[in-house]
Protein backbone atom coordinates (compact mmCIF):
# COMPACT_ATOMS: atom_id res chain seq x y z
CA UNK A 1 0.00 0.00 0.00
CA UNK A 2 0.89 3.64 -0.55
CA UNK A 3 2.65 5.24 2.46
CA UNK A 4 0.28 8.54 3.39
CA UNK A 5 2.01 11.01 6.27
CA UNK A 6 0.83 14.06 7.80
CA UNK A 7 3.61 16.36 7.92
CA UNK A 8 4.25 19.86 8.75
CA UNK A 9 6.23 22.28 6.76
CA UNK A 10 8.09 25.18 8.84
CA UNK A 11 7.64 28.45 6.59
CA UNK A 12 6.63 31.91 7.48
CA UNK A 13 3.72 30.24 9.74
CA UNK A 14 3.79 25.45 9.94
CA UNK A 15 1.74 24.58 6.86
CA UNK A 16 -0.30 21.37 7.72
CA UNK A 17 0.18 18.80 4.68
CA UNK A 18 -0.15 15.09 3.39
CA UNK A 19 3.05 13.67 1.94
CA UNK A 20 2.34 10.18 0.07
CA UNK A 21 4.74 7.82 -1.09
CA UNK A 22 4.89 4.80 -3.22
CA UNK A 23 4.64 1.27 -2.11
CA UNK A 24 8.37 0.38 -2.42
CA UNK A 25 11.55 0.66 -0.02
CA UNK A 26 15.10 1.65 -0.13
CA UNK A 27 14.26 3.90 -3.63
CA UNK A 28 13.94 7.72 -3.95
CA UNK A 29 11.12 8.92 -6.28
CA UNK A 30 9.90 11.60 -8.49
CA UNK A 31 7.92 14.11 -6.04
CA UNK A 32 5.41 16.25 -7.47
CA UNK A 33 4.22 19.71 -5.29
CA UNK A 34 0.35 20.31 -5.92
CA UNK A 35 -1.06 23.97 -5.23
CA UNK A 36 -4.72 24.21 -4.85
CA UNK A 37 -7.02 26.81 -5.98
CA UNK A 38 -8.21 30.08 -4.19
CA UNK A 39 -10.28 30.36 -1.35
CA UNK A 40 -10.28 28.49 1.87
CA UNK A 41 -10.46 24.98 0.17
CA UNK A 42 -8.53 22.15 2.35
CA UNK A 43 -5.31 20.81 1.00
CA UNK A 44 -7.71 18.09 -0.50
CA UNK A 45 -9.94 20.78 -2.36
CA UNK A 46 -13.10 20.43 0.29
CA UNK A 47 -15.09 23.40 1.49
CA UNK A 48 -17.25 22.43 4.19
CA UNK A 49 -20.14 22.00 2.35
CA UNK A 50 -18.89 21.12 -0.65
CA UNK A 51 -16.62 18.33 -0.29
CA UNK A 52 -14.68 17.68 -3.75
CA UNK A 53 -11.29 15.77 -3.10
CA UNK A 54 -10.09 16.67 -6.35
CA UNK A 55 -6.61 17.09 -4.64
CA UNK A 56 -6.74 13.93 -3.20
CA UNK A 57 -7.76 12.14 -6.08
CA UNK A 58 -5.29 13.89 -7.97
CA UNK A 59 -2.14 12.52 -5.32
CA UNK A 60 -3.92 9.34 -5.10
CA UNK A 61 -3.58 8.85 -8.99
CA UNK A 62 -0.15 9.86 -9.08
CA UNK A 63 1.34 8.08 -6.02
CA UNK A 64 -0.04 4.89 -7.46
CA UNK A 65 2.22 5.89 -11.14
CA UNK A 66 5.48 6.37 -8.39
CA UNK A 67 5.42 9.59 -7.75
CA UNK A 68 5.53 11.00 -3.87
CA UNK A 69 3.28 13.93 -3.68
CA UNK A 70 2.96 16.87 -1.08
CA UNK A 71 -0.22 18.82 -0.76
CA UNK A 72 -0.99 21.71 1.77
CA UNK A 73 -3.58 23.58 3.55
CA UNK A 74 -3.06 27.20 2.70
CA UNK A 75 -1.67 29.54 5.09
CA UNK A 76 -4.58 30.09 7.32
CA UNK A 77 -6.56 27.94 6.12
CA UNK A 78 -8.02 24.24 7.83
CA UNK A 79 -5.29 23.11 9.80
CA UNK A 80 -2.51 25.50 8.84
CA UNK A 81 -1.16 28.75 10.81
CA UNK A 82 -1.55 32.36 9.79
CA UNK A 83 -4.38 34.32 8.91
CA UNK A 84 -6.54 33.78 5.61
CA UNK A 85 -7.53 37.23 5.60
CA UNK A 86 -4.35 38.79 6.23
CA UNK A 87 -2.23 36.60 3.11
CA UNK A 88 -1.44 38.27 0.15
CA UNK A 89 -0.23 36.15 -3.30
CA UNK A 90 3.29 36.96 -2.92
CA UNK A 91 3.22 34.97 0.63
CA UNK A 92 1.10 32.37 -1.13
CA UNK A 93 4.25 31.94 -3.70
CA UNK A 94 6.74 32.07 -0.81
CA UNK A 95 4.82 29.28 1.48
CA UNK A 96 4.99 27.18 -2.17
CA UNK A 97 9.25 27.53 -2.44
CA UNK A 98 9.33 26.59 1.28
CA UNK A 99 7.43 23.18 0.41
CA UNK A 100 9.73 22.46 -2.92
CA UNK A 101 12.25 22.82 -0.37
CA UNK A 102 10.85 20.79 2.09
CA UNK A 103 10.53 17.89 -0.75
CA UNK A 104 14.33 18.81 -1.72
CA UNK A 105 15.61 17.94 2.14
CA UNK A 106 13.53 14.57 1.92
CA UNK A 107 15.57 11.42 1.66
CA UNK A 108 13.01 9.52 -0.65
CA UNK A 109 12.65 12.82 -3.31
CA UNK A 110 14.91 12.56 -6.07
CA UNK A 111 16.45 16.19 -6.41
CA UNK A 112 16.58 16.31 -10.05
CA UNK A 113 12.85 15.03 -10.41
CA UNK A 114 10.67 17.39 -8.42
CA UNK A 115 7.36 19.30 -10.20
CA UNK A 116 4.50 21.63 -9.46
CA UNK A 117 1.36 20.99 -10.68
CA UNK A 118 -1.30 24.12 -9.97
CA UNK A 119 -4.68 24.21 -10.59
CA UNK A 120 -6.30 27.49 -11.47
CA UNK A 121 -4.82 30.14 -9.03
CA UNK A 122 -2.24 27.17 -8.18
CA UNK A 123 -1.41 27.34 -11.96
CA UNK A 124 -1.16 31.47 -12.04
CA UNK A 125 1.15 31.07 -9.09
CA UNK A 126 3.37 28.08 -10.13
CA UNK A 127 5.41 29.83 -12.62
CA UNK A 128 6.46 32.35 -10.04
CA UNK A 129 7.96 29.82 -7.52
CA UNK A 130 9.70 28.63 -10.54
CA UNK A 131 11.45 31.88 -10.92
CA UNK A 132 12.57 31.80 -7.18
CA UNK A 133 13.19 27.68 -7.09
CA UNK A 134 13.47 26.34 -10.51
CA UNK A 135 11.96 22.59 -10.78
CA UNK A 136 12.07 20.18 -13.40
CA UNK A 137 8.48 20.44 -14.39
CA UNK A 138 5.13 22.23 -14.25
CA UNK A 139 1.65 20.92 -15.00
CA UNK A 140 -0.74 24.08 -15.15
CA UNK A 141 -4.34 22.80 -15.03
CA UNK A 142 -6.84 25.61 -15.96
CA UNK A 143 -4.49 28.37 -16.18
CA UNK A 144 -4.65 31.43 -17.52
CA UNK A 145 -2.51 33.45 -19.65
CA UNK A 146 -3.25 37.09 -19.70
CA UNK A 147 -2.54 39.93 -16.30
CA UNK A 148 -5.20 39.51 -13.65
CA UNK A 149 -6.49 42.58 -14.03
CA UNK A 150 -7.94 41.30 -17.03
CA UNK A 151 -8.97 38.07 -16.47
CA UNK A 152 -10.94 39.01 -13.12
CA UNK A 153 -13.41 41.64 -14.54
CA UNK A 154 -14.42 39.19 -17.17
CA UNK A 155 -15.29 36.76 -14.91
CA UNK A 156 -18.33 39.21 -13.41
CA UNK A 157 -18.41 40.26 -16.87
CA UNK A 158 -20.49 37.05 -17.98
CA UNK A 159 -22.09 36.76 -14.54
CA UNK A 160 -23.47 40.22 -15.26
CA UNK A 161 -24.33 39.48 -18.87
CA UNK A 162 -26.24 36.10 -17.62
CA UNK A 163 -28.13 38.59 -15.08
CA UNK A 164 -29.36 40.73 -18.18
CA UNK A 165 -30.74 37.53 -20.10
CA UNK A 166 -32.83 36.46 -17.19
CA UNK A 167 -36.75 35.64 -18.37
CA UNK A 168 -39.80 36.28 -17.04
CA UNK A 169 -40.37 38.92 -13.83
CA UNK A 170 -36.75 38.47 -12.55
CA UNK A 171 -35.30 39.58 -15.77
CA UNK A 172 -38.01 42.43 -16.05
CA UNK A 173 -36.93 43.35 -12.14
CA UNK A 174 -33.29 43.14 -13.18
CA UNK A 175 -33.82 45.38 -16.19
CA UNK A 176 -35.60 47.68 -14.79
CA UNK A 177 -33.56 48.10 -11.56
CA UNK A 178 -30.60 48.56 -13.27
CA UNK A 179 -29.17 45.88 -10.84
CA UNK A 180 -26.09 44.77 -13.38
CA UNK A 181 -25.21 48.68 -13.53
CA UNK A 182 -25.23 49.07 -10.04
CA UNK A 183 -23.48 45.78 -9.27
CA UNK A 184 -20.64 47.00 -11.83
CA UNK A 185 -20.41 50.67 -10.02
CA UNK A 186 -20.66 49.05 -6.50
CA UNK A 187 -17.67 46.65 -7.39
CA UNK A 188 -15.38 49.00 -9.23
CA UNK A 189 -15.90 51.58 -6.20
CA UNK A 190 -15.20 48.69 -4.13
CA UNK A 191 -11.97 47.79 -5.76
CA UNK A 192 -10.94 51.60 -6.10
CA UNK A 193 -10.59 51.83 -2.37
CA UNK A 194 -8.98 48.44 -2.27
CA UNK A 195 -6.39 48.98 -4.81
CA UNK A 196 -5.43 52.73 -2.97
CA UNK A 197 -5.16 51.13 0.79
CA UNK A 198 -2.19 49.57 2.15
CA UNK A 199 -4.53 47.49 4.73
CA UNK A 200 -4.31 43.53 4.60
CA UNK A 201 -7.60 43.59 5.29
CA UNK A 202 -10.50 46.29 5.06
CA UNK A 203 -14.31 46.06 6.05
CA UNK A 204 -16.29 47.23 3.34
CA UNK A 205 -20.18 46.95 3.63
CA UNK A 206 -20.49 44.75 6.51
CA UNK A 207 -17.93 42.23 4.72
CA UNK A 208 -13.87 41.61 5.92
CA UNK A 209 -12.17 41.07 2.60
CA UNK A 210 -8.31 39.88 1.85
CA UNK A 211 -7.77 43.38 0.87
CA UNK A 212 -3.57 42.57 0.47
CA UNK A 213 -4.55 39.28 -1.78
CA UNK A 214 -7.34 41.38 -4.11
CA UNK A 215 -4.19 44.15 -4.38
CA UNK A 216 -1.55 41.83 -5.18
CA UNK A 217 -3.59 39.70 -7.55
CA UNK A 218 -4.47 42.56 -9.72
CA UNK A 219 -0.92 43.42 -9.83
CA UNK A 220 -0.07 40.31 -10.89
CA UNK A 221 0.87 39.34 -14.07
CA UNK A 222 1.56 35.67 -14.75
CA UNK A 223 3.16 36.46 -18.81
CA UNK A 224 6.02 37.79 -17.04
CA UNK A 225 6.53 34.75 -14.85
CA UNK A 226 5.11 31.75 -17.83
CA UNK A 227 8.02 34.07 -20.20
CA UNK A 228 10.89 32.86 -17.98
CA UNK A 229 9.69 29.41 -17.71
CA UNK A 230 12.68 26.96 -19.21
CA UNK A 231 11.13 23.43 -17.85
CA UNK A 232 9.26 21.03 -19.95
CA UNK A 233 5.52 22.11 -19.15
CA UNK A 234 1.97 20.71 -19.79
CA UNK A 235 -1.32 23.41 -20.02
CA UNK A 236 -4.13 21.80 -20.04
CA UNK A 237 -7.99 22.93 -19.43
CA UNK A 238 -11.50 22.03 -20.30
CA UNK A 239 -13.61 22.64 -22.62
CA UNK A 240 -16.35 24.03 -20.93
CA UNK A 241 -14.58 25.48 -18.50
CA UNK A 242 -15.72 29.56 -17.67
CA UNK A 243 -13.64 30.30 -15.28
CA UNK A 244 -10.92 30.54 -17.33
CA UNK A 245 -10.70 31.06 -21.32
CA UNK A 246 -9.84 27.08 -22.84
CA UNK A 247 -7.83 28.72 -25.34
CA UNK A 248 -5.21 30.27 -23.08
CA UNK A 249 -3.67 26.45 -22.63
CA UNK A 250 -2.39 27.19 -25.85
CA UNK A 251 -0.74 30.46 -24.84
CA UNK A 252 0.95 29.03 -21.72
CA UNK A 253 2.25 26.59 -24.03
CA UNK A 254 3.42 29.10 -26.65
CA UNK A 255 4.49 31.49 -23.97
CA UNK A 256 7.02 29.46 -21.96
CA UNK A 257 11.36 28.49 -22.97
CA UNK A 258 10.96 25.45 -22.45
CA UNK A 259 9.11 21.96 -24.59
CA UNK A 260 5.88 22.63 -24.11
CA UNK A 261 2.75 20.35 -24.52
CA UNK A 262 -0.92 21.73 -24.28
CA UNK A 263 -4.54 19.99 -24.01
CA UNK A 264 -8.16 21.29 -24.05
CA UNK A 265 -10.26 18.29 -22.73
CA UNK A 266 -13.66 18.35 -24.43
CA UNK A 267 -16.44 18.59 -22.30
CA UNK A 268 -14.76 18.81 -18.94
CA UNK A 269 -14.99 21.84 -16.64
CA UNK A 270 -13.31 23.32 -14.08
CA UNK A 271 -13.17 20.49 -11.56
CA UNK A 272 -11.79 18.09 -13.94
CA UNK A 273 -16.05 16.48 -14.71
CA UNK A 274 -17.57 16.12 -17.73
CA UNK A 275 -20.25 18.20 -18.13
CA UNK A 276 -22.81 18.59 -21.21
CA UNK A 277 -25.30 20.86 -19.44
CA UNK A 278 -25.52 24.81 -20.13
CA UNK A 279 -22.68 26.35 -17.95
CA UNK A 280 -23.34 29.45 -16.24
CA UNK A 281 -20.97 31.24 -14.45
CA UNK A 282 -24.01 32.02 -11.47
CA UNK A 283 -25.20 28.26 -11.95
CA UNK A 284 -21.04 26.70 -11.10
CA UNK A 285 -21.81 26.04 -7.10
CA UNK A 286 -24.91 24.09 -8.34
CA UNK A 287 -22.84 22.34 -10.83
CA UNK A 288 -20.44 21.56 -8.84
CA UNK A 289 -22.51 20.35 -6.38
CA UNK A 290 -24.49 17.62 -8.93
CA UNK A 291 -20.64 16.35 -9.58
CA UNK A 292 -19.35 15.24 -6.73
CA UNK A 293 -19.70 11.52 -7.14
CA UNK A 294 -18.85 11.26 -10.50
CA UNK A 295 -15.31 10.64 -10.97
CA UNK A 296 -12.16 12.43 -12.59
CA UNK A 297 -11.92 13.06 -16.07
CA UNK A 298 -10.64 9.96 -17.75
CA UNK A 299 -8.49 11.82 -20.86
CA UNK A 300 -7.27 14.45 -18.44
CA UNK A 301 -5.53 11.64 -16.54
CA UNK A 302 -4.67 9.64 -19.58
CA UNK A 303 -2.82 12.80 -20.63
CA UNK A 304 -1.14 14.05 -17.52
CA UNK A 305 -0.10 10.23 -16.26
CA UNK A 306 1.65 10.14 -20.19
CA UNK A 307 3.63 13.43 -20.09
CA UNK A 308 4.56 12.88 -16.51
CA UNK A 309 6.26 9.26 -17.74
CA UNK A 310 7.91 11.20 -21.01
CA UNK A 311 9.14 13.82 -18.69
CA UNK A 312 10.51 11.95 -15.39
CA UNK A 313 12.29 9.03 -16.86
Amino acid sequence: MNKSNEVIIQATYPLSGTLTIPDESNSTFPAILIITGSGKGDRNGNLKKMKMNIYKDLADFLTLRGFVTLRYDKRGTSQSGGNFLETGLADLIDDAVECIKFLQSHPKVDNNRILILGHSEGALIAPAVFNKIPVSGLVLLAGAAEPSKDLLPRQNELAYAELNRKNGIKGWLIRTLKVTEKARKQNSKILTKIIHSDKAVMRLQGVKLNAKWLREIYAYNVCDYLKEVTCPVLAITGEKDIQVPPEHAKLMAEMVKGEAEWHIIPDMNHIFRKYEGQHTMLGLLKEYKSQLNQPMDKELLDVLGTWLQRNTN
